[in-house]
């Protein structure tokens, strides 16, 4: 695997691959929350589309008591981020992103 721009070390975790430590953390924890019955299941890069552009969240999660989170695993908030969160505000108002 290739170094990161941002120094984030890829993992792999069940044949999939991750773009940092962090991510691959999280996915940890989404797999012992669904094995406990807390989280029903989960996606991961799940894209959103706007005009002109595509947020990808790392991971949208559907919990056992009905909530819905957008997560996104972040180390660093890049002005491209942060100008796609607030695109997503725009266009999806009831989305709240979920920083990890």
């Amino acid at each position: 695997m290739r170094k990161h721009k941002y120094n984030a070390v890829q993992v792999e975790r069940d044949g999939f691959k991750f773009g940092s430590k962090r991510e691959g953390k999280r996915y940890d924890e989404l797999k012992l929350a669904k094995r406990s019955g807390e989280c029903v299941f989960f996606l991961h890069q799940v894209p959103f589309r706007m005009p002109g552009s595509t947020y990808w969240a790392d991971f949208m999660a559907f919990w056992e008591d009905g909530n819905i989170t957008i997560e996104d695993t972040k180390g660093f908030k890049t002005s491209a981020y942060k100008k796609q969160k607030a695109m997503m505000a725009v266009h999806f108002p009831i989305v709240e992103i979920i920083e990890i």
